[in-house]
């Protein structure tokens, strides 16, 4: 694939008050939100509610994205901690500035395999079945004028191998608890893009083709089956040094969708640079391709309805929690903005994407 030359970083110089506060240092605009906005282009982040209560933070979003995905608030272990039970406090929150700031919200996630201690403990189909029914419903049908997109089913096979993950509904339900889990979420909200997400699905080796070769051979049955399954999520969490984007594999993969009108979504992109010294030719500025790349080879070859990355700016990140190296280059995933809020290379690598569209 032809690689244009990524444009120079943005400068940083603007001061960002709110009354009552010391001024403050925050990036400018990088023209995301405007470019995504003039191209009818979805491109969001996930997002905290530590992020939305900051406005530093917050206003870095309101600059970059149109649309937002709570990072762990919609999970089942946030929302349904006990047996119908449900919080949606926290959740709430973030919906709240997405409508306010005008963006959309993507919704993360609905069945997974790691869940509260109390459904893992289900051991009959009938209850697991009930409990599903149950949560997808409350869910769905409390943010129905809200969310319009979910990822309904995340990480169906095992990470490193192309086998389903043998999570307490596949034990009980077998695998069609995933379609199981479209139908019900289609109930709750027929409007609402449904999305099948998974890992590692953008990536160069044979044990990742072999998992795109699984994914589509679940979306055939999907398909075949009437079952509303709406679009595939491609996480894309990248480690330079170590992870290649695969541009052939990924393209046939995402054009085998747009046949069978499936559509693309980036859901979770993101870096590490724990990796870097592995590949000498890797440095700071790959990030530019990488994050422009697996955007752009989705949009030419597949139907690619949106991009997100996976934080904004690092100064607010979470350690990365497969840190165990303290004299690691980082401690936190790549994003857009670093820890001083300065404009990393992958910007411009999203800029490069966008505009091409």
């Amino acid at each position: 694939m032809n690689r244009r030359r990524f444009l120079a970083s943005v400068p940083l110089a603007l001061l960002y008050a709110r009354a009552g506060q010391a001024l403050a240092q925050v990036p400018p605009s990088a023209g995301l939100r405007a470019l995504a906005d003039r191209k009818s282009f979805r491109f969001g982040s996930a997002i905290d509610p530590e992020d939305v209560g900051n406005p530093i933070a917050s206003q870095i979003y309101i600059d970059n994205v149109n649309s937002v995905t709570p990072r762990n608030q919609l999970k089942w272990n946030a929302t349904e901690k006990m047996p119908g039970v449900f919080s949606f406090g926290p959740a709430d929150q973030i919906v709240a500035f997405a409508r306010k700031n005008n963006m959309r919200v993507y919704g993360h996630t609905l069945v997974w395999y790691r869940t509260p201690d109390w459904v893992s403990a289900i051991t009959d189909a009938a209850t697991i079945r009930a409990a599903m029914n149950r949560h997808i419903k409350q869910v769905v049908a409390r943010y129905k004028k809200s969310i319009d997109a979910w990822d309904v089913v995340n990480e169906p096979l095992e990470y490193d191998v192309p086998d389903l993950r043998n999570c307490v509904f596949r034990r009980l339900l077998g695998d069609d608890y995933i379609r199981m889990s479209f139908d019900m979420a289609h109930e709750a909200n027929p409007d609402a893009m449904l999305v099948l997400n998974e890992t590692h699905l953008e990536k160069k080796s044979e044990v990742f083709e072999q998992k795109r070769a699984r994914i589509l051979k679940i979306v055939e049955n999907l398909v075949a089956r009437k079952t509303p399954i709406g679009a595939v999520g491609l996480q894309s969490h990248f480690r330079p040094g170590l992870d290649r984007i695969d541009p052939e594999g990924m393209g046939r993969f995402c054009a085998t969708l747009k046949d069978m009108g499936v559509r693309v979504f980036i859901t979770e992109l993101d870096a590490s640079c724990h990796f870097l010294n592995r590949d000498k030719s890797s440095t700071p500025v790959s990030y530019a391709e990488i994050f422009g790349d697996v955007i752009t080879i989705a949009a030419e070859r597949g139907d690619l309805k949106g991009a997100t990355v996976w934080g904004m700016s690092e100064k607010y990140g979470g350690l990365d929690e497969k840190d165990t190296n303290p004299g690691a280059a980082c401690t936190k995933r790549v994003n857009l903005y670093d820890e001083n809020n300065d404009p990393r290379s992958s910007i411009d690598g999203i800029k490069r994407a966008i505009e091409a569209m």
